[in-house]
């Protein structure tokens, strides 16, 4: 005979297990710029204030958060102009999300549950994960020590990769024309 009790058991070990489950990143093949039952409560414009994480260095300003309206989450948008043809967002991209993701939490005193990354062609709703957290800071991390020459990077020039990389005369030395 099964108890009411092992039956909610059950059923809770297994919706507990389906957050597990979930996909990171998911996508939709459309432009869709807001957030469903929420309020925009901060645009980046003009006079909109940096939003600051102190202890962490770190600083930003999405294009917006939404607030929802029932659970009062905090849910970061960032806009892109580019098109993609890959069913992934670009790893910057996605690491600058995660970045507003500690800095919403560090501001607003809230862990954002997910964000919005916006392609001209594309939608990408990308859970807030531990994973991603730490693979963004690490990475942060490793610009840091970059900019401090603290770590050598082996750079192999080549033109076509190298014209429009935001690297370029700044963290990279390479000129075009060097060899």
């Amino acid at each position: 005979m099964v108890y009411i009790g092992q039956c909610i058991l059950l059923i809770g070990i297994i919706l507990g297990g389906w957050g597990l489950l979930r996909p990171t990143i998911r996508v939709k093949n459309k432009k869709e710029i807001g957030v469903k039952r929420a309020s925009s409560i901060y645009s980046d414009e003009k006079g909109t204030k940096m939003l600051i994480a102190q202890d962490l260095g770190l600083q930003g300003k999405p294009d917006m958060i939404f607030e929802t309206w029932i659970l009062r989450s905090y849910i970061p948008l960032e806009i892109k102009s580019g098109k993609l043809k890959e069913d992934m967002p670009h790893q910057g991209d996605l690491y600058q999300l995660v970045i507003y993701f500690i800095l919403i939490e560090a501001v607003y005193g809230k862990k954002p549950p997910y964000g919005k990354l916006v392609y001209a062609n594309k939608t990408f709703k990308i859970r807030n994960t531990v994973k991603l957290r730490k693979m963004a800071l690490k990475t942060v991390g490793e610009m840091r020590a970059m900019l401090k020459n603290e770590c050598q990077v082996r750079v192999t020039p080549d033109y076509t990769k190298c014209r429009h990389c935001v690297c370029r005369e700044t963290v990279c030395e390479w000129i075009e024309g060097d060899k």
